[in-house]
């Protein structure tokens, strides 16, 4: 976990980070309020130990405003010299969830700091539950991979992790090369039979569990690809184009190459706030990438 430390004594923060250094988790600083509300806008933060009385924003208020600007919950442990139980009171309105008293007890930190680290990961594990849940309960008929509806929300549940952790994101559209003249030449049934091989080989592509494969609507697939940053986006980019040089279905009607072939337009989240802003810029490059040629995937 990464841990922000905040407390204007720089002693207690050397004490609480040798604790939370011990247990193996990462350390972040901050004097005060507005350091941390700047940190928590800056870095992924997991869990906070934070002072109440310190000079400029108390505790209190800098927890309110963290809890503002937070999209998404995670522990935060007031550490105080005031034990009055009004002192407690105030600390839970304002979005703490324990209360720490001063002088701090080494090993009752580190056992407070380990019931945040499993509430932390069942949360992560409530994550993976509910998106494997939406793949199985929208599946496309034809292809076996989730359906549009399915791929909407796990669009929107992995851009929210994304942004939370500010971890990197993956989009790829693709779109079947030449799919009309397939169908027209070879039949319907012949068109379906084609749609059901893109979907196996695109599904077989994903090496990670939490990939998704989706069937976007006709000839047109996606692909979401959680944490992936450009180097890995590549690799998946060429080992999809690779997969239907090998699989070499038969496509004696495409420009793009005697086999069917696809097009894909990727971008990484970056500036995005919704789905349909990195929905429109692979869309974009997706466009590119046929008007180079098809039988590619093009980035940035």
């Amino acid at each position: 976990m990464n841990v922000l430390i905040v407390d204007d004594q720089k002693s207690m923060r050397m004490l609480s980070a040798a604790v939370v250094g011990s247990l193996g988790h990462q350390v972040r600083e901050a004097s005060c309020g507005g350091d941390a509300i700047l940190a928590c806008q800056q870095d992924n933060i997991d869990l906070i130990l934070l002072d109440v009385e310190m000079p400029g924003i108390n505790g209190f208020t800098t927890a309110m405003k963290i809890r503002e600007q937070a999209s998404d919950w995670f522990p935060i442990i007031f550490v105080s010299a005031k034990t009055g139980p009004k002192f407690f009171v105030e600390g839970i309105r304002s979005g703490g969830d324990m209360y720490l008293f001063k002088p701090i007890v080494p090993e009752v930190l580190e056992a407070m700091i380990k019931a945040m680290e499993r509430i932390a990961l069942t949360q992560e594990k409530l994550h993976y539950a509910k998106l494997e849940m939406e793949q199985i309960a929208h599946r496309d008929a034809l292809t076996g991979l989730v359906n549009r509806r399915g791929f909407d929300k796990a669009m929107m549940l992995e851009l929210n992790k994304a942004i939370k952790e500010k971890s990197p994101l993956t989009l790829i559209l693709i779109d079947i090369d030449q799919f009309k003249p397939f169908n027209d030449h070879y039949g319907h049934p012949a068109g379906d039979a084609c749609l059901a091989e893109v979907g196996k080989l695109l599904h077989d592509a994903m090496y990670r569990d939490w990939d998704v494969a989706a069937r976007y609507g006709g000839e047109e697939f996606a692909i979401i690809l959680p944490n992936t940053d450009v180097a890995g986006a590549a690799i998946v980019a060429k080992r999809i184009i690779e997969a239907f040089a090998t699989r070499h279905y038969p496509h004696e009607y495409s420009d793009a190459a005697s086999y069917v072939t696809v097009s894909g337009g990727l971008v990484i989240h970056d500036k995005q706030k919704t789905p349909a802003e990195m929905l429109a810029v692979a869309d974009a490059r997706l466009y590119n990438a046929k008007q180079q040629g098809r039988n590619r995937i093009v980035g940035d």
